[in-house]
């Protein structure tokens, strides 16, 4: 029995210590400060065990008896008594999201299909942006020019996969004239120089050849000051039929979000950051609005916009948090658009993602969500500062937007 209370307490160990870190890394907290932060989270992941296995090993299991146990014993139940409501918590939310989960019923379709433009493969694209998977013609990839990350070519790494998703969400105040409107949805970018520059130019390929209404890239682009020309000579190759349009994120900050936004707008990309705009689509306005929170206040302020539907346009928001899902509802959002998690970037079978820098934990970590009157798609992203993932390949997302009153 003493033995099964104590793996518990590890577990739970490990589940409270994770859900530190995922928070933490929701805050504005950035550059060393963030890398100090998380050294901190891992040495308190894996000092505690050891130290209780120390004391046990030397005290013996009879030291968790109560009666006349020590101060530290006593903390030691008391924290292991937090562990295991940690535990039970960490297992809730796993029941609720693994096996109660269902899919939004806005949600009329998904698709998808991997490709391997980072390792020079020749791949099939959908014939048709809108059609079935199943009406595929032959897309020429030319070879990568220049080399990945060793790490990047591991057996079992899909960071040099693409998943290219196809959505086609059913938003309630959706005008029948908006109806179809298409999206792509780009995320962490993450230009380190460790995936070739080769790799992000087949993604833009895809990603025009799906002839898009509107581009929406929700931040973190850059890591890596070498790579500083690759904004504008790969983002600037995007194209959409109403623009293409940026908000930033944390990495984006540690690098200089002015000279990002100079050279993305040089580039002809338009910067939602803490603005928005109105942009005439089909005789229609669409509002489009940034909220790059906590990393670059404030956000947008919609006080000051025209009405949401019905009386005003259709509202939808980029940003790099999917923890601004609170405030888009607040703010009668009807699209949010958001990255940061990367999907938690390593899936472990049974158990899914278990590291997703957000105040939810790994609840947002990717995919599609509805609380009214926002829906929320949350990308996987396109790549990472560390060039490695399992189990949770880089996405490319074409949101296609229907609306009710199509019908």
């Amino acid at each position: 029995m003493h033995i099964t209370l104590i793996l518990l307490a590890v577990a739970g160990h490990v589940s409270l210590w994770v859900a530190v870190i995922n928070r933490l890394h929701a805050t504005s907290v950035a550059g060393r400060r963030r890398t100090l932060v998380t050294l901190a989270g891992f040495a308190g992941l894996l000092s505690v065990p050891l130290a209780c296995a120390a004391f046990f090993f030397h005290a013996g299991l009879p030291a968790l008896r109560l009666q006349g146990a020590s101060p530290l014993v006593l903390a030691g139940l008391g924290y292991s008594s937090l562990c295991w409501l940690a535990l039970a918590l960490a297992t809730a939310g796993w029941i609720r999201r693994r096996l109660l989960g269902r899919p939004p019923e806005l949600l009329r379709y998904y698709r998808a299909q991997v490709f391997r433009p980072g390792k020079g493969d020749r791949h099939l694209l959908p014939e048709r942006p809108f059609g079935c998977f199943a009406q595929k013609v032959p897309v020429p990839f030319s070879r990568p020019q220049d080399k990945h990350h060793f790490l990047a070519r591991l057996p079992g790494n899909q960071i040099l996969d693409l998943d290219l998703s196809e959505l086609a969400l059913e938003l309630p105040r959706l005008p029948a004239a908006l109806d179809g409107l298409s999206l792509v949805h780009l995320a962490d970018l993450h230009f380190t120089g460790r995936v070739g520059k080769s790799y992000f130019l087949e993604v833009v390929r895809l990603a025009n050849q799906l002839q898009p209404d509107l581009v929406c890239v929700t931040g973190d682009l850059i890591d890596n000051r070498d790579c500083a020309d690759w904004l504008a000579e790969i983002l600037g190759r995007l194209e959409a039929r109403f623009g293409v349009y940026f908000v930033l994120g944390n990495h984006d900050l540690e690098f200089g979000g002015p000279l990002i936004r100079r050279l993305l707008t040089a580039a002809g990309l338009i910067d939602l950051g803490s603005r928005w705009i109105e942009v005439p689509i089909r005789g229609q306005r669409v509002l489009l609005a940034g909220n790059e929170l906590p990393w670059f206040p404030p956000a947008a302020d919609l006080s000051q916009a025209p009405p949401p539907p019905p009386d005003g346009p259709p509202r939808i928001v980029l940003a790099h948090s999917p923890d601004r899902i609170a405030w888009a509802r607040s703010a009668d959002v009807d699209l949010l658009l958001a990255g940061h998690t990367h999907g938690g970037q390593i899936r472990l079978p049974l158990l899914g993602p278990i590291f997703a820098p957000s105040r939810w934990g790994v609840r947002y970590a990717s995919g599609l969500f509805y609380a009214a009157p926002t829906a929320m798609h949350v990308s996987r992203g396109l790549s990472a500062e560390f060039p490695v993932r399992i189990g949770c390949p880089p996405e490319l997302a074409h949101l296609v937007l229907r609306s009710p009153a199509a019908k």
